[in-house]
C-alpha cells in the first residue's frame, strides 16, 4: 500500500493495476490546492486528449472549472465564485494550475508512449488523479512602523 500507518504519505495515492497503465507525478508545485482539487475532480474520468483541449479554453478562458466545495460565503471569508453561462453554476477559470496540469497530462501521455508502442492519444483515459495540499512555507513580511504581515507560499503534491 501506498498509506502505512504512522508514516507519512509518500509516492502515489493509489496503487493501480492494469495491462496498459502509465503513471505521471507532479511534487511541489506552487499554485492553490483549491484550484487543482476541482481541476483534478473536472478532469477524472476523461479522455487525455479532451483533457488537454479542455484545459486550453480554461486557459483562455473559453470554459470555465465548476466549483462544487468551498464556492460559498463561510469560513476563511469570501471565496465565492460567479455563476458561469449554461448549466455549469459556480467556476473560475485557474490559469496557472490548469498549466501545471497540462504539463502533468502530457508527461503521463509520452510516458505512455514509450511504455507501449501500439498506444493512441485517443484510447488514453484518466483513471485516477488527485491534488493534496503540500508543505506551506511561512514568512513574515516588514511592514511600516515595526509591524509585520504573514506571507503564505503553497504548494501542492
Amino acid at each position: 500500500m501506498s498509506r502505512e500507518v504512522g508514516k507519512p504519505q509518500s509516492g502515489y495515492t493509489q496503487l493501480l493495476d492494469g495491462s496498459y497503465l502509465a503513471t505521471a507525478r507532479a511534487v511541489n508545485i506552487n499554485c492553490h490546492h483549491k484550484h487543482c482539487y476541482h481541476i483534478a475532480k473536472a478532469l477524472r474520468g476523461m479522455n487525455a486528449s479532451e483533457a488537454l483541449l479542455y484545459l486550453d479554453d480554461v486557459i483562455n478562458k473559453k470554459r470555465a472549472i465548476p466549483y462544487t466545495r468551498r464556492s460559498r460565503k463561510g469560513r476563511g471569508g469570501n471565496t465565492m465564485a460567479g455563476h458561469r453561462k449554461g448549466k455549469l453554476g459556480p467556476g473560475k477559470y485557474p490559469n496557472k494550475a490548469s498549466k501545471e496540469f497540462s504539463k502533468l497530462i502530457s508527461s503521463a501521455m509520452d510516458n505512455a508512449r514509450q511504455r507501449y508502442d501500439t498506444i493512441e492519444p485517443d484510447d488514453m483515459i484518466i483513471t485516477h488523479v488527485a491534488a493534496h495540499r503540500g508543505q506551506v512555507a511561512t514568512n513574515w513580511r516588514p511592514r511600516a512602523q515595526g509591524r509585520a504581515t504573514p506571507s503564505n507560499h503553497y504548494q501542492v503534491n
